[in-house]
């Protein structure tokens, strides 16, 4: 793959981006010392800026005079090509709008990019050797010159508007008409029906997961709200009959996500818009993509769930910051 520089200029092929943490240089200190920081990535899935979403609040913990924008939608069309990204949104240069609407931490979004200005962007980050599952936001700040105990609350970090809150509150009381409810996020790559070569282990993931679903609906004896990306018939999962589509809600997905905010477990698959955004707010129980290889796609607080005898459940502690 190729690395770019902070003028977005390919410079060289790396078989991993970053820089190994037994030998890089820092950030430049005349960069940070200016205060204006843009937060900028090169992969534009929803997941993709909402795994990096706590990094503006980290940036004015540790710099209170700083300045942060982000590129806006119409920047990232003028650097990249929308069709490389629409088999996950039908817009995808939205995303970091869906992402980053109402944050408080932003404090503008900048069009294109100036001739001269550096943009220290996600390829500079700092990974570790000897442990690939460190959260991508740690990686990346690490670069930046933060401590551990500075980069710990990486958490995905998202912000809604007074009047979503009010909408998804409303949405809760009139139509899922409880608070004591679950959500479970579907990936559409499992079908009843898939290849030989990889019915096993997706056999497998299906059955830990159902029994997830299966301990926590009769422990907890909890309504279930599930996204899907096909329909319910198609999949191979059982849910009780009082299960709501969330895609049968007439609302946005930024809405859709205050919802699922507000659920007492979040149970799924891997992925951006389903699991990966939610630890900071409930109990997240995810079985991973590629249980040796999720890398710096983790998030703290998210329980990644083994489908192996032997092997641990993986999971990073958080730690409030003071």
């Amino acid at each position: 793959m190729i690395m770019y520089d902070e003028y977005m200029r390919g410079y060289k092929q790396v078989n991993k981006l970053g820089f190994s943490n037994n030998n890089y240089q820092p950030i430049p200190q005349n960069y940070l010392d200016q205060q204006q920081f843009v937060v900028f990535r090169t992969c534009h899935s929803f997941g993709d800026w909402a795994i990096i979403s706590a990094i503006p609040k980290l940036l004015k913990r540790k710099y209170p005079k700083c300045t942060i924008a982000i590129p806006s939608p119409e920047c990232l069309n003028r650097y990249y090509n929308q069709d490389q990204w629409t088999n996950k949104s039908n817009d995808p240069f939205n995303n970091v709008l869906e992402v980053f609407s109402a944050n408080p931490y932003i404090d503008g979004m900048i069009d294109y990019i100036p001739k001269d200005l550096p943009i220290y962007h996600d390829h500079f980050r700092v990974y570790d050797d000897e442990c690939p599952n460190i959260p991508l936001t740690e990686q990346i700040l690490k670069y930046w010159g933060f401590s551990e105990d500075e980069m710990m609350d990486s958490q995905p970090d998202l912000y809604w508007s007074d009047e979503e809150k009010q909408e998804g509150d409303r949405i809760i009381k009139n139509i899922i008409k409880t608070e004591d409810y679950g959500f479970l996020y579907l990936d559409d790559t499992f079908y009843i029906e898939c290849p030989n070569p990889i019915r096993e282990p997706l056999d497998l993931k299906r059955r830990v997961l159902q029994n997830y679903i299966d301990q926590n609906s009769i422990s907890k004896k909890i309504k279930w709200l599930y996204y899907s990306a096909k329909d319910m018939c198609d999949m191979v999962y059982r849910l009780p009959e009082s299960s709501l589509d969330v895609r049968s809600i007439n609302t946005t997905l930024r809405i859709q996500s205050y919802i699922k905010s507000k659920s007492k477990l979040i149970i799924g698959h891997q992925g951006g818009y389903g699991t990966d955004c939610m630890s900071r707010y409930a109990p997240c129980y995810i079985v991973p993509n590629t249980y040796n290889h999720i890398n710096e796609h983790i998030v703290r607080g998210t329980k990644y769930i083994s489908c192996y005898e032997d092997k641990e459940d993986i999971f990073l502690p958080t730690k409030k910051m003071i």
